[in-house]
């Protein structure tokens, strides 16, 4: 289809030739027309060695049409596309260009394409595939082939010896970001700000009672050990379990031998809403962050509206866990909660640590863990300074009456999901399907901390005036946004974000509202997305076939199945994760399975078949009698399995039936009890223990095992 502005100058000349006999103006309109058959989506040379033969199948499961985009360069003369490597017109020749009838005041534009052909060539086929991924580029083309040869060799289960930083994040940058980048905290007040702002206070045991009484639900029953040597265990809320004391047996008292298992199982309390790992760089302690979901007797909306659209303050706490490792895989202690931090803005929806690299500039006496965002249910997002104080004890209750950020949502809506670009820079979606995107730096130190998370009507002129200003806000999609994903640290202005309404959209924020790429509508769309550094593309789930789908940056509108599932994925924005120190994608499902795999032999070899394994799983069953004190708590009793010892399998993409086969017609749902799913999991970030995968299910259980293999 011929653009706007060329109809319009075809019609302006076609009037001149009509009122005039002048031979120019007939020429004028020859070279038009010329130009109108020429193709509007011309393809990408994909190398100049590569010969133009037969293409091989797609290997998109959905690449539907579309047209290409235009970035006018009236509007961003410094525009960069990151889906096309081209900075000029493709496939119009130099010669052929005319200037602008200089009556109108319309310019010449930019055709940026959509990505990079979706068919890679025979004679040369991992080459061609490679830059499906990596496009043209020199910088990508080293980032995927290096990945390749790092990664490629892990069948399921990452190595500990092939764990390393990301392949395009050099120590010169992280040692920049981890002192620069650190600056405005430690030098231009902000550290400062957020003490001032936050204002926490240590509560008695009697301050403490309503919010105690949201993780302490009784104990949790559950089974696990060996096969056929399962033995029940039983925990109390804030307790642990240690993996090598559950699967110890006679022959595994000896003191020479090695552990089995480097693992805990942890209480909760509640089901899991979500976790997160923080991204410490010095020190051998690991923390991590537990939200928990309400029960049956938390307050409710007396509304009709939905739940997911409306905002509820109520009572509500994080769990700070500590890992003390003492330097060594080897000699890990029990883990135990730090503190629970409390507040009174509802129910935690989403928590993020920020993941820019940190160097401790304070004193031992005030570990600063780092920045903390969360997204709440009275529909605000608050961004958080975890610091820890050795000198108080161990499982206080800390209540938060400010926070160092907070941005309110926009009137009648409420904020739905959060990623971080940078140590300042913070993208927030709403329910309405707009986007925000706020400098915590500048917004910490211009409001006060008394007027930031007052409770007050949104038309007061004051406050107004005191809220943050996002850099960026536009709407990004025309309804709910379920996730949102930076592609940090190899290209942090690409974000990518899903919608209810079923489309999966990489935007560059270079210039956000040009440059962008739609991929194929799905009816089931993943809740939950996450950033594969390793193979530069966006990792998600799709319910509908129960598969593990890839979205690469040069090749977005294709998708690229890699894994299927056992069963749908499960609820939550936060049940798959790709590692940051390796390849291995983690993904947990309603069954309470949690999958593993490695998806660079099934996505770049030709005749290679991948390989997934699901490393173990957890099932709960309801109780014959259940206690009315549970039932006044809200919990339903029952007892909890977790099995494991299965094997890797290869990859089939194909659907089962209610036989076990996967040659025949559709595939079944099974409908499982809510606390068996896998709500959460998360990949440690930090190098020495990358292998750590935390995953938390329904029933109040978290599993913290290191599953890297030697």
């Amino acid at each position: 289809m011929p653009t706007q502005k060329l109809k319009d100058d075809v019609f302006e000349t076609l009037k001149l030739v009509l009122s005039s006999d002048s031979e120019d103006e007939e020429i004028l309109l020859q070279q038009l027309l010329v130009e109108d058959d020429s193709d509007d989506f011309p393809e990408n040379q994909v190398a100049e060695d590569l010969d133009d033969e037969d293409e091989d199948e797609s290997l998109a499961e959905d690449s539907p049409d579309g047209s290409e985009i235009l970035t006018p360069v009236e509007v961003y003369e410094d525009a960069h596309s990151y889906a096309s490597t081209d900075s000029a017109s493709p496939g119009v020749p130099q010669a052929a260009r005319r200037k602008p009838i200089e009556r109108n005041v319309h310019k010449d534009v930019n055709v940026h394409s959509r990505g990079m052909p979706e068919n890679p060539l025979k004679q040369d086929y991992t080459r061609s595939i490679i830059k499906l991924f990596s496009g043209e580029g020199e910088k990508d083309i080293f980032h995927i082939v290096k990945a390749k040869d790092q990664w490629a060799a892990d069948p399921t289960l990452p190595k500990r010896r092939n764990m390393r930083h990301g392949i395009s994040y050099t120590d010169d940058q992280r040692q920049m970001e981890a002192t620069i980048g650190w600056d405005w905290y430690y030098d231009q007040g902000g550290r400062e700000t957020f003490t001032t702002r936050q204002n926490v206070q240590n509560l008695t045991v009697d301050e403490a009672q309503p919010y105690s009484q949201i993780t302490r639900h009784g104990d949790q029953e559950f089974v696990i050990g060996p096969y056929e040597k399962q033995k029940r265990y039983s925990l109390a809320p804030a307790q642990t379990l240690g993996l090598d004391e559950a699967w110890r047996t006679p022959e595994d008292q000896e003191p020479h031998l090695k552990r089995r298992r480097h693992g805990w199982i942890l209480n909760v309390g509640t089901c899991v809403k979500c976790l997160d790992w923080a991204p410490i760089q010095d020190g051998n302690v690991q923390y991590l962050a537990v939200a928990t979901a309400k029960t049956a007797n938390s307050p409710r909306s007396s509304t009709s509206d939905p739940p997911a659209f409306t905002a509820l303050p109520a009572p509500s706490v994080l769990q700070l866990w500590t890992f003390p490792t003492l330097g060594s895989q080897e000699n890990i202690e029990r883990p135990y909660v730090h503190s629970h931090l409390c507040s009174d803005w509802g129910e935690t929806k989403q928590l993020k640590w920020c993941p820019v690299p940190r160097k401790a500039r304070s004193s031992p006496s005030d570990a600063h863990i780092g920045l903390l965002a969360v997204i709440c249910g009275d529909g605000h997002t608050r961004v958080l300074d975890i610091r820890i104080d050795p000198n108080q004890g161990l499982g206080k209750f800390a209540k938060y009456h400010g926070s160092g950020f907070a941005a309110p949502p926009p009137a009648g809506n409420v904020s739905t999901c959060l990623a971080w670009l940078s140590s300042t820079d913070l993208a927030i979606g709403y329910s309405n399907g707009h986007l925000a995107i706020y400098d915590i730096c500048p917004s910490a130190r211009s409001i006060p901390s008394d007027t930031a998370d007052r409770n007050v009507p949104r038309e007061s002129s004051t406050i107004h005036q005191e809220e943050p200003v996002p850099w960026l806000s536009m709407p990004l999609h025309t309804t709910y946004i379920m996730s949102l994903s930076s592609a940090y640290p190899t290209h942090p202005a690409l974000l990518t974000s899903i919608s209810l309404a079923g489309y999966l959209r990489l935007t560059s924020l270079v210039a956000p509202k040009t440059d962008y790429v739609l991929s194929a509508r799905t009816r089931s769309p993943p809740t939950s997305l996450a950033y594969c550094d390793s193979l530069m593309s966006v990792v998600g789930t799709e319910e509908s076939s129960e598969t593990i789908k890839l979205w690469g940056l040069r090749c977005f509108y294709a998708s690229f199945q890699c894994a299927k599932l056992p069963a749908p994925p499960g609820p939550g924005n936060g049940t798959v994760d790709a590692g940051r120190c390796h390849s291995t994608i983690a993904t947990g499902s309603a069954d309470g399975s949690v999958m593993v795999t490695n998806p660079m032999r099934k996505v770049l070899g030709r005749k290679q078949s991948g390989y997934q394994q699901c490393i173990f799983k957890h099932e709960w069953r309801p109780a014959t009698t259940v206690q009315t004190s549970e039932e006044n708590l809200g919990r339903r009793r029952g007892l909890s399995r977790i099995t494991e010892g299965y094997k890797a399998e290869k990859v089939n993409l194909l659907l089962r039936n209610n036989f076990g086969k996967t040659n025949e017609t559709a595939p079944i749902t099974t409908i499982y009890e809510e606390e068996t799913a896998v709500t959460a999991l998360a990949w440690n970030s930090n190098l020495p223990y990358g292998g750590w995968l935390a995953v938390g299910w329904g029933s109040g259980l978290v599993r913290v095992q290191d599953v890297a293999i030697d």
